[in-house]
């Protein structure tokens, strides 16, 4: 379903997915537009259009609201390896395939296990199971997979003036900060946590 999206009609859809997990109010035709720099004409442009396609759906009982759909077909993903603050994605020998049912939005997923307690204090333990929504954004304050200097951390994302902090969950640790010519890049950003009792 991803590839029917062009880029712009899919970063405003995760956008108004990530609106909705926060618990958010739909944002207006204005707020979008002031967004991502367009008109509100071409927002409500590409509002019809993911609505068509079943991104977005009418909200019963209320005139002219919309909301994002999550598909209710069965996902699983990719568990590629474990991530710890600071080193490589340690790649597993056999990857295993996880079921997520209707968990994951309709984008390429992957799932990483949690190594250190760099995320503690977000409810992140050693040996949980992240699933990643797999994007090249993200929103500040979201958890996201980064790639500094060619290591994988798990981080919440800040973007700060021309610096980007990664922030630990842990009152022990202390901020990454990324400076514009240190090579970066977001892999992902954590949709979803799985823990084995």
């Amino acid at each position: 379903m991803r590839s029917r999206l062009n880029p712009t009609q899919q970063k405003i859809y995760e956008y108004l997915c990530h609106c909705q997990e926060q618990g958010e109010r739909f944002p207006s035709g204005a707020e979008l537009g002031e967004r991502f720099g367009m008109s509100q004409q071409a927002i409500w442009k590409n509002l019809k259009v993911l609505e068509r396609l079943g991104f977005l759906e009418k909200e019963p009982n209320r005139a002219r609201a919309l909301r994002p759909v999550l598909p209710q077909d069965s996902h699983s993903v990719p568990l590629l390896g474990r991530i710890a603050a600071g080193r490589p994605i340690e790649a597993l020998e056999l990857p295993q395939h996880l079921p997520l049912g209707d968990m994951l939005p309709p984008a390429e997923g992957y799932a990483l296990q949690v190594e250190g307690d760099s995320m503690i204090e977000d409810g992140i333990h050693e040996g949980d199971i992240v699933i990643i929504r797999r994007q090249n954004h993200a929103f500040n304050g979201q958890t996201v997979v980064a790639i500094v200097n060619g290591e994988a951390t798990l981080k919440r994302y800040y973007h700060e003036g021309s610096q980007i902090r990664l922030q630990p969950a842990n009152a022990s640790m202390q901020p990454i900060w990324v400076g514009p010519e240190t090579p970066f890049e977001i892999r992902g950003i954590v949709h979803a946590l799985l823990r084995r009792f």
